[in-house]
């Protein structure tokens, strides 16, 4: 096995290739801390974990795939602000039987999505411990109108980027060892797309975002609570999943999957237009109140079961399925 500075210069090395050509990387990995440039744009933080039997199982997706999947979801965070990504820090924990090589697949994985995304991952930290856990932090360039979740109006229109239940349904046939049933959907749960673009175009039109990463109906919750505001959800709007015969002969409700499965990381935004160019649908309204109510297709209105993931509600994500 490598030592610490032998596995960091290989590292180092692995995400130099094909790494972003980025006038605002003054310092990258090698020193104490990287250093970014000053930028007129502000910056938006946020951080992610990626923890074994929590949100992920080994035998259910290969190590590069971990790799970029661990960025992508934080990167997800940075499109629901309409953020430019500018640079990442990861920080991994190495179980004493992780390998070199499996170490390196990691990274090969988040040198594809630096690549992917345009985001240089600048630095970071190894370190020993009894799980495999990678934690990133993603620096985003602010818009001139960053997004947030507070600014939903009645009226505005509930967008939604993506599929939903498209992840949850991936996890549950890997769950059940049929992931050859449906394998787009299975890809979506391994690798998500972060929706930079999307989130890009929103900041322009949106008046309020969130990535959709727990759920729609637990996520839209957190929009309605910040803006004070309720939404009317349509249900038979919801773009979901197609393979109807397959739910059917596994039990599965694709329409309780788009509700409140996880780990979709599309965006919903609150907007009284579509931001133009960008694959969003209108599944609802805002409107006064505090509720969240779903309208079937007769018209019948029903108060939303908020279920959704809860990292300290549930006790696992994909251990046990809890998304």
């Amino acid at each position: 096995m490598a030592s610490e500075h032998e596995r960091i210069a290989e590292i180092r090395a692995r995400l130099s290739r094909g790494a972003p050509a980025s006038a605002g990387i003054e310092l990258s990995i090698g020193d104490d801390a990287a250093i970014l440039k000053a930028s007129s744009a502000g910056s938006v933080l946020s951080v992610d974990a990626q923890g074994e039997g929590v949100h992920f199982r080994r035998q259910w997706l290969s190590l590069r795939q971990l790799g970029a999947r661990a960025l992508a979801s934080a990167l997800s965070d940075l499109a629901a602000m309409g953020a430019i990504p500018r640079a990442a820090l990861l920080s991994i924990i190495c179980p004493g039987e992780l390998t070199d090589q499996e170490l390196y697949e990691i990274i090969d994985g988040a040198a594809d999505a630096q690549a992917r995304y345009g985001c240089s991952v600048v630095g970071g930290n190894l370190a020993r411990g009894a799980e495999l856990s990678i934690t990133t932090t993603v620096i985003g360039a602010s818009p001139q109108q960053p997004l947030a979740r507070s600014g939903a109006q009645p009226g505005d229109g509930l967008y939604v980027t993506g599929l939903l239940g498209s992840a949850a349904l991936g996890l549950e046939l890997l769950r059940r060892g049929l992931s050859e049933r449906a394998p787009g959907h299975v890809e979506r749960w391994r690798v998500p797309t972060a929706r930079i673009a999307e989130g890009t175009r929103a900041a322009e039109h949106a008046h309020a975002a969130i990535d959709v990463s727990d759920g729609l109906l637990q996520d839209l919750r957190h929009v309605c609570a910040a803006s004070s505001i309720g939404c009317v959800v349509e249900v038979a709007a919801l773009p979901r999943p197609s393979e109807v015969a397959l739910a059917l002969e596994l039990g599965l409700d694709l329409e309780r999957l788009a509700l409140s499965g996880g780990e979709d990381y599309e965006l919903l935004i609150a907007a009284a237009q579509p931001p133009p160019g960008a694959d969003f649908t209108r599944i609802g309204t805002f409107c006064e109140g505090s509720d969240i109510l779903l309208r079937d297709g007769a018209g019948a209105l029903r108060a939303a079961q908020l279920a959704g993931f809860d990292h300290f509600g549930n006790q696992a994500k994909s251990s046990d399925l809890g998304v």
